[in-house]
């Protein structure tokens, strides 16, 4: 009568990994190789000292809005399962990165450190890579254009010129609406509801 207990038991965790992919990678988080060393901003007091500590670098008065735009992005990411660290563990040259297989932005302590502004315009870049992936079909996929309206590629020419971008025309097309969706932080979050459902 217990033997079948097991057999059930296993199909039923089966079933349940089935239907939401992203629970094994949730609940290993806190030992992924990223988080190593690494600050993770889980709770809203996370939020406030991250902006506390880029509000200290700021070299001129921010409007209260930029503060207003991260604590909101963080927020919303957050509830759309996306993981925030301040790390290290970006690509080399690169402010931040959007690593669709587990699903985290990892921002570099220095962009950090470099001011409200900055911070939220990388953090709105990330977020733009956020909900490409999830027109491409959701959070673990790869990025593919959203079509929306961006700056002259001329506004960017220093960056998309960049050693990081040396691909295909496509994935130029991607950091074109990234560096155009980060140089207006609260279109980010308009983006991500729209194509991040749920």
């Amino acid at each position: 009568m217990i033997a079948w207990l097991l057999p059930v038991g296993l199909v039923g965790c089966y079933l349940y990994l089935m239907a939401n992919p992203r629970a094994v990678s949730h609940w290993l988080a806190q030992y992924s190789p990223s988080t190593a060393n690494a600050w993770w901003i889980k709770t809203p007091a996370d939020i406030e000292l991250l902006i506390d500590q880029a509000r200290r670098a700021d070299r001129e008065a921010v409007n209260l809005s930029v503060h207003g735009t991260v604590r909101e992005l963080v927020t919303r990411l957050q509830r759309k399962g996306v993981r925030l660290l301040i790390s290290d563990k970006v690509m080399e040259h690169a402010a931040g990165e959007w690593d669709p297989g587990t699903a985290e932005i990892r921002i570099r302590p220095s962009t950090v450190s470099m001011g409200s502004r900055v911070l939220a315009e990388a953090l709105a870049h990330e977020t733009a890579h956020v909900a490409q992936s999830c027109r491409a079909g959701g959070l673990g996929k790869n990025s593919e254009p959203m079509g929306i309206q961006v700056n002259a590629a001329e506004v960017f020419k220093h960056q998309l010129g960049s050693p990081l971008y040396k691909g295909e025309p496509s994935s130029k097309a991607i950091e074109l609406e990234a560096y155009s969706v980060g140089a207006n932080p609260p279109w980010a979050i308009q983006l991500l509801d729209h194509f991040c459902k749920g």
